[in-house]
């Protein structure tokens, strides 16, 4: 992520929240003692659109998290997104998914964990930048730091199909998966370490980041990113629901 996401602003007080420990999620619902949806203000100067509690749904067991010409007193957009009341640090995190496609327009699956306002922060990235469907950028951050970005084919259109997500964080190495196969490994110290709240989200760039994302062009109709379920598997834990990568590997 770029400046990553800003934690906090305009948050309402967690209803109850789930310990953050293993889970399955897989949709049926939107439980609100895992999740807090994003409502009412912006990222930053390069964030292009502004982040609506209306533009996140569930249809048919799929979260589907949407962009919408939708003008209002910060931008001309409306886009979503989700993130865990709770802060999971080491374990297998996995989602089932489907990217949004078009210049402009990023997907993200990511741990991110930080201060409100403060750009100290560790973070664990998938980003799905709308204009290469066929490649997934992969990342680290730690205490702010990142530079480690790499582009890795998703072997087929992420943003015509689904696919199988997967990233393992350990104390001595970062492992990302598609589809069951492993496509990078990350080792070199330092490694983030620091646990972080699990996001979702789909998401417009403004012009200081149309170098990374491209210019937006809105395609119409309605722009969306699909999640069938998503998961988090603790450390010492496996195989807690058939899909897991952890069924296959020890």
């Amino acid at each position: 992520m770029l400046a990553a996401a800003v934690l906090g602003v305009g948050a309402a007080p967690a209803p109850a929240p789930l310990p953050p420990k293993s889970f399955f999620e897989p949709f049926d619902r939107i439980d609100t003692r895992r999740w807090y949806i994003s409502d009412g203000w912006v990222n930053g100067a390069w964030h292009g659109c502004t982040w609506a509690r209306s533009n996140v749904g569930v249809q048919a067991g799929v979260l589907k998290l949407r962009l919408t010409q939708a003008p209002n007193r910060l931008r001309p957009y409306k886009c979503a997104e989700i993130r865990t009341w709770g802060r999971y640090g080491h374990g297998l995190y996995e989602a089932r998914m489907r990217a949004a496609a078009g210049a402009g327009l990023n997907t993200a699956m990511f741990t991110y964990s930080g201060l409100p306002l403060t750009p100290v922060h560790d973070e664990v990235d998938f980003e799905f930048l709308g204009k290469s469907p066929d490649k997934v950028q992969l990342n680290v951050f730690v205490n702010g730091k990142g530079g480690r970005e790499s582009l890795e084919a998703v072997g087929g259109d992420a943003s015509a199909e689904f696919h199988d997500y997967a990233v393992e964080w350990t104390p001595t190495a970062i492992r990302w998966f598609i589809d069951g196969t492993l496509v990078r490994t990350e080792t070199r110290a330092p490694l983030p370490n620091v646990p972080g709240q699990l996001f979702l989200s789909l998401w417009m760039g403004a012009k200081p980041v149309e170098d990374w994302l491209g210019k937006f062009v809105d395609p119409r109709p309605a722009i969306s990113a699909d999640i069938d379920w998503i998961a988090f598997t603790a450390p010492g834990e496996r195989c807690a629901f058939p899909q897991s990568l952890s069924c296959r590997y020890p």
